[in-house]
């Protein structure tokens, strides 16, 4: 298991190495090619997935129009968790941006961790929470900052993914136009 996997669960909860050899001794390595879909809307997310190498993007469809929800990228997590935690189908699709090493856990697999030691279930409930403060951090920048706000605030918190991502993306992930986001990043000068 790469070392920097290991770091970042070991910073979420001080767990030792023994239970990290089993909690990873429960994930499998996939690899995508760009273009392939992690998750597809309709069919339910059998995976959480840990991104070791890659960027994936999270994209609702609504009459023929994409809204990017996510975008995640090396050493984050990844699911249509809602469909992986209810085995309902999702409600969204979940798109490779490039070639991608993941580790996957699936949900019979992460119960069996859950069963076996609280240890478990603690990281299991840190690593949700986390995401969930993130998930609600970028919904009051839509609401409450202006679009230059939500750009500045993205290129501190993941300068890396505004240099990975091309810049329509990361438009149509800020709710601007191209053209709107080119103008910000001009004027601000972070290019």
């Amino acid at each position: 298991m790469k070392p920097s996997i290991r770091k970042i669960i070991s910073g979420i909860i001080p767990i030792n190495e023994e239970y990290l050899d089993v909690f990873f001794s429960k994930f499998k390595v996939v690899s995508y090619k760009k273009g392939d879909y992690f998750v597809k809307e309709g069919q339910i997310s059998r995976y959480l997935g840990f991104i070791v190498k890659g960027s994936l993007m999270c994209v609702y469809n609504k009459d023929g129009k994409e809204y990017i929800d996510e975008f995640s990228l090396d050493n984050e997590f990844i699911s249509a968790y809602a469909s992986f935690i209810t085995g309902t189908p999702a409600d969204k699709d979940i798109i490779c941006l490039e070639d991608c090493e993941l580790l996957i856990l699936s949900y019979s697999n992460l119960q069996e961790l859950y069963a076996m030691d609280p240890v478990f279930e603690r990281t299991g409930r840190l690593i949700a929470e986390m995401l969930f403060i993130n998930w609600q951090q970028r919904v009051k920048s839509l609401l409450l900052d202006d679009a230059e706000t939500r750009y500045l605030k993205l290129a501190e918190n993941r300068p890396d993914l505004i240099q990975r991502v091309p810049q329509y993306l990361v438009a149509q992930y800020l709710r601007v136009s191209p053209e709107t986001l080119s103008r910000i990043r001009k004027n601000t000068s972070l290019q």
